[in-house]
């Protein structure tokens, strides 16, 4: 039995009758006795009930009637009604249920029956209630996904003309300058467009529930001068005033997710530079909020003296594919999923994100999370990758395996590394490169395989090189190239017997780095 209070309408004109229905229902239910069909009309100017329980033979209006004026007014013919009446004739049943009626009980009833049938029909009002309400839910959440990936096909094709178009423009040209414009273009848009694809499939991590996190130690300040780095170029070109601001309770090193917190920073502090006038001031405060065993509470504070936002505006901020404002993306671009995406981070951290913003007055991105202390310094350079852009090291004595079976990629893949001198073997698939290696295995000091590949993938490539009778298949690295980085994708790799994996698009430092280190070179 239902222990909400419902609210029943009980309609009869017999005063015994109306006191022992009111006797049965008000241990369960809000009971409006109606001595009459036009008073029951009164109470519904009031209030709608949840149910009606209905006599037939009334003076004035009986209960046909009535039930045919509910379900002729829009506001009432959602209503369920039972007829309960001394009418125990087939013929009068069925002219009730063809005028509508929810269920039909004669006089006299059994009091557990009425009561079942009554929360029967309670039922089902409540779940075609959660249904419409799941309806309505699920309308708006296309609506919106609708107009995220009309936002999207804008945001795509944007730096996809302009790619498209340099490209253009540079093949028509002699003129060395305009070349190197085109190409730095070219470049800015890839970054943008890479940055965009990034963001979808994080949302896609996080909606799969697959967001995972890395627990390493790291320095904040070094982070942040990093992060400096990447968005110093915004705030100069806009003359922003930015201030970094670090409590003296700060540590030195703490463990977690370096490359997440950091996304989550330069996310807030690229919307707040975005939104900020030319001439504005963004600050970044830092503070250790609480200690606890060995964790501490970091809060981190981005304020910027922007436009700020209305309370409606607040509350659409960090739901996924929904911008403060339609015209927002059209004003300033982006994709409305950096919020969501921050705030599955922040929450993955044991941490909470809030906005504090006024119309007018600027806003305050305020987000606060647990960290593991530690006092180990990091072991690793963290501006090693930086050190290769300086010098190109030589691996003339390196021989590498390349398995890519798109030409572009292949000549992309050796033009980049052209300049440390590495020797480049390349094969069209894995069974191409199986084959390689079995001719000839010490020839090579590194594989690098593409995963996805016809006649044979990069997992059974590996898997086929590992169960040679030969020593050196044991060993030789073999590193994984794949555009699939979900955490699943990557122990697919090495549980194929693979060492390590590089994401595309390709970085060349990090792909110096995994020669560097599986060759033995400068350790």
């Amino acid at each position: 039995m239902s222990n909400m209070r419902e609210k029943i309408i009980l309609v009869d004109d017999i005063k015994s009758n109306l006191d022992q229905g009111r006797s049965i229902l008000d241990p369960f239910y809000q009971v409006y006795p109606a001595a009459s069909a036009e008073k029951m009309f009164k109470y519904l100017e009031k209030f709608i009930p949840d149910l009606i329980l209905l006599d037939i033979e009334m003076p004035e209006m009986n209960g046909y009637e009535a039930l045919k004026m509910l379900k002729a007014d829009k506001n009432y013919a959602g209503i369920p009604v039972i007829f309960l009446t001394a009418k125990s004739d087939e013929e009068s049943e069925h002219k009730g249920f063809e005028l509508g009626a929810a269920d039909y009980m004669s006089k006299p009833f059994s009091a557990p029956l009425l009561l079942k049938r009554i929360e029967n029909q309670l039922l089902i009002v409540r779940q075609t209630k959660e249904l419409k309400e799941a309806l309505i839910k699920a309308e708006n959440a296309s609506l919106a996904k609708g107009n995220f990936l009309s936002n999207m096909s804008h945001e795509i094709r944007t730096p996809m003309n302009a790619i498209i178009g340099m490209t253009q423009i540079a093949a028509k040209s002699d003129d060395i300058n305009k070349l190197k414009y085109c190409l730095s273009m070219i470049d800015n848009s890839s970054a943008h467009l890479l940055g965009i694809i990034n963001n979808i499939l994080d949302m896609s991590k996080i909606e799969a529930d697959r967001l995972e996190l890395e627990n390493i130690p790291f320095s904040i300040e070094t982070m942040l001068t990093k992060i400096n780095n990447l968005i110093m170029e915004k705030i100069v070109v806009k003359n922003i005033k930015f201030n970094v601001i670090l409590s003296q309770n700060l540590g030195g090193y703490y463990i977690g997710d370096e490359l997440r917190l950091s996304q989550v920073i330069v996310n807030l502090l690229s919307n707040a530079v975005k939104f900020t006038p030319e001439g504005g001031a963004v600050d970044i405060m830092i503070d250790e909020i609480d200690k606890k065993d060995n964790y501490s509470f970091l809060r981190f504070t981005v304020k910027d003296t922007g436009m700020g936002m209305t309370e409606e505006q607040r509350n659409k901020l960090f739901n996924a594919f929904v911008q403060a404002e339609s015209s927002t993306s059209r004003e300033f671009g982006g994709t409305g999923l950096g919020l969501t995406i921050s705030k599955s981070i922040v929450e993955k951290m044991d941490g909470r994100i809030w906005v504090e913003s006024e119309f007018g007055k600027g806003s305050s991105f305020i987000f606060e999370i647990k960290l593991e202390q530690t006092t180990n310094e990091i072991t690793t350079d963290p501006g090693a990758v930086l050190k290769h852009t300086e010098e190109t090291p030589d691996f003339s004595g390196i021989t590498l395996l390349l398995a890519e079976d798109i030409e572009i990629n292949r000549e992309i893949f050796i033009s980049l590394l052209a300049e440390t001198q590495v020797k480049i073997d390349t094969a069209e698939n894995g069974l191409i490169a199986v084959e390689k290696f079995k001719q000839n295995p010490e020839q090579y000091d590194v594989i690098i395989m593409d995963v996805q590949m016809p006649e044979m993938d990069g997992y059974s490539a590996a898997r086929n090189i590992r169960s040679l009778d030969i020593e050196r298949a044991k060993t030789i690295p073999i590193i994984a190239m794949t555009a699939n980085v979900f955490k699943e994708d990557i122990d697919r790799c090495l549980e194929a017997g693979m060492n390590d994996h590089l994401a595309k698009p390709i970085v060349v430092d990090t792909v110096i780095d995994k020669i560097r280190h599986y060759c033995h070179l400068g350790e």
